[in-house]
């Protein structure tokens, strides 16, 4: 009889909790009972991680639908680490795409080298000359192979590069917020009345970066005082925008629709293209908002990005 006690099978995981874990869709106690359970069992840790993995790819490929999407974007993307997965991810989807056929031929090799091995066991010399022949075929394929397999690595290596490359862009873009935000605080200084007293505005602006704040990871700050009329929004475009026209869709975090621009046109400004509107300070309350901006083409409309940020009142 063993003297030890026998250990229960850990429970399996619970691949639509983790999801849900994922995208932020449980309570407080819920994410600490997955948490709790990641950090003790390996095996549900590794879960986890698969669950991570999965999601990322229907990201890529464009399998989740519109509210996971958002999700995905406001809550996943939380780190560089993170959105470094999301480009390793997409580009090895398309490296793999481009690699299917290559796979298939290594597997129809595979055939053609045991029918080799039953030609060159023949006698008959026609046969022979068969398989001579067709063993320079499969050769010069199998080098065909070896040549895709070099340009594989070399799309790889280069797929690394673009990842330093996006961290640096990121690190110049927070370089750039900081001299914009520095810049208005200037402005405002400049502005005081002789007399001392603070001149309050009557026009503020909210300035999105490309890349920063398209993301969903940060929330911008927009301080209303309480003689402002008006608040200019700018949106800061990526050379991939390229659209005769764009709409800009206002509402709150909870889905309530505040206002739509339309047929909004793209302006050059010294940082770049930028598209911007205004809106009358009094249809902002202090909570925080989500601006969807999409591109407007053929009479279709694609999703470039969402941007969050929090009215303050003063």
């Amino acid at each position: 009889m063993n003297g030890g006690q026998s250990q229960m099978p850990a429970e399996p995981a619970d691949e639509a909790l983790l999801q849900k874990y994922l995208l932020g869709d449980l309570s407080e106690q819920e994410q600490v009972v997955v948490e709790d359970r990641a950090f003790a069992e390996p095996g549900y840790l590794e879960a986890l991680e698969g669950v991570e993995a999965d999601l990322i790819d229907a990201y890529v490929r464009g399998e989740l639908s519109q509210t996971d999407r958002r999700q995905f974007e406001r809550r996943f993307l939380t780190s560089p680490q993170r959105r470094n997965k999301v480009e390793f991810a997409r580009t090895l989807a398309t490296v793999s795409a481009e690699s299917k056929p290559v796979f298939f031929r290594l597997l129809e090799c595979q055939s053609v080298w045991q029918a080799l091995r039953s030609l060159f066991q023949a006698s008959h010399p026609a046969l022979r000359f068969a398989s001579g022949f067709a063993a320079v075929v499969v050769v010069a394929g199998a080098s065909w192979i070896a040549i895709q397999n070099v340009s594989m690595r070399s799309r790889m290596s280069a797929l690394e590069t673009q990842s330093r490359d996006i961290q640096m862009r990121e690190q110049a873009l927070r370089q750039q917020l900081s001299q914009e935000q520095a810049r208005a605080a200037n402005i405002a200084v400049q502005s005081q009345k002789p007399s001392g007293e603070a001149q309050r505005p009557l026009l503020v602006s909210l300035v999105f970066l490309p890349g920063l704040s398209r993301a969903g990871t940060s929330v911008q700050q927009l301080v209303l005082s309480s003689n402002a009329q008006l608040a200019h929004i700018e949106i800061q475009l990526e050379p991939r925008d390229e659209f005769p026209r764009f709409r800009a869709e206002l509402r709150t975090r909870g889905g309530e629709d505040v206002l739509t621009r339309s047929n909004l046109a793209r302006r050059r400004t010294n940082s770049g293209n930028s598209v911007s509107f205004d809106v009358p300070a009094n249809a902002l309350s202090a909570r925080e908002y989500e601006l969807a901006l999409k591109g407007l083409a053929d009479g279709q409309a694609t999703d470039i990005g969402y941007y969050y940020f929090r009215v303050v009142k003063q």
